[in-house]
């Protein structure tokens, strides 16, 4: 018996370790399984991009070829910031979509190393460098640079009412009113208003000229970029009467045809936008005018007549008298 119990025992035993070694023997095999096809996916996917890599760089080297570098702000700018490398980066630009007065290098800005560059136009982060929004080396964040070429910088008196209640800014574009009092008649006291220049550039308030400004303020001057000639209109006006300031619509470019008001003309010009009476219109009696005849009958037997007599005013008596006698 005991004999038997140990031969039982032993084929036990070795049943179980058969079975925990094909249980590992499987384990392995999946796991080599999977590390197989594993590095076949990577394979299969390394070769497709590798057949592909050809097309894009050609891609890539076709659209660096149709590009140039160009000089662009790296950081928000205002007027009269100083200029330097640190705020400067260079990026590839579509030769199609390079605006005009670009920088190709920092070189081509900092033309005077010694000397400083100063920014004349608000630019924001990204935007390209242009040539009309900086200025030269040493030259200064002045109005002079601001004043497009064959203009003039003009300044006009204002107050709180003929300067827009000061919500008039550097970059608008207004309209200049002037008035006077035309002393041809005798009793003199006619005053007259025209406008006397229109779409106008404003290039500064005071002393402000940084055209990103947008808290109103009541100034005591605005300065204009006109003509020569409009300069000297602006001169004389001052002298001759009053200038006030209307702010135009934002891209309204418009000329109107200028037309004279005058004190005469106020109510003229009021009464034209009355509104039309509404309903019907009551008819208007009106009584017939007195006729200077009168209707007779005469009777005669079984006949009658009908004849116009004429009537007047007896002088005397002041009764209407007919041809034939009293009425």
């Amino acid at each position: 018996m005991e004999c038997q119990k140990k031969t039982f025992k032993t084929s036990g035993d070795s049943v179980r370790q058969s079975t925990i070694i094909t249980l590992g023997a499987s384990v392995a095999f999946g796991i080599f399984a999977v590390i197989l096809a594993k590095g076949w996916i990577n394979d299969a996917i390394r070769n497709e991009y590798s057949k592909r890599g050809p097309v894009i760089s050609k891609v890539q080297q076709t659209a660096h070829a149709n590009t140039i570098p160009v000089v662009v702000i790296d950081a928000d700018v205002n007027f009269g910031d100083i200029l330097s490398t640190d705020l400067l980066k260079i990026v590839d630009y579509p030769i199609d979509a390079i605006p005009l007065g670009t920088y190709e290098s920092l070189s081509n800005i900092f033309v005077d190393p010694s000397q400083a560059t100063v920014v004349l136009r608000y630019m924001a982060r990204n935007e390209p460098v242009l040539d009309y929004k900086i200025s030269g080396p040493g030259a200064k964040g002045s109005m002079s640079v601001l004043i497009s070429e064959g203009m003039r910088a003009v300044s006009i008196r204002v107050n709180e009412v003929a300067g827009v209640a000061g919500f008039i800014m550097p970059s608008d574009y207004v309209d200049v009113i002037f008035t006077r009092d035309d002393e041809s008649r005798r009793n003199g006291n006619n005053l007259k208003s025209d406008i006397l220049l229109q779409n106008v550039k404003v290039l500064g308030v005071d002393q402000d000229l940084n055209e990103m400004s947008n808290t109103p303020i009541v100034v005591n001057s605005v300065t204009l970029e006109v003509t020569n000639i409009d300069a000297q209109k602006l001169h004389l006006a001052q002298d001759a009467g009053k200038l006030s300031l209307t702010l135009r619509r934002a891209g309204d470019t418009d000329i109107e045809t200028p037309k004279t008001i005058g004190q005469t003309s106020l109510l003229a010009t009021a009464s034209a936008y009355k509104p039309a009476a509404r309903g019907k219109t009551k008819p208007v009696y009106r009584a017939p005018k007195p006729s200077n005849t009168a209707n007779v009958t005469i009777i005669r037997g079984e006949e009658r007549d009908q004849v116009s007599v004429l009537k007047h005013k007896d002088p005397v008596s002041d009764d209407v008298v007919l041809a034939g006698g009293s009425l």
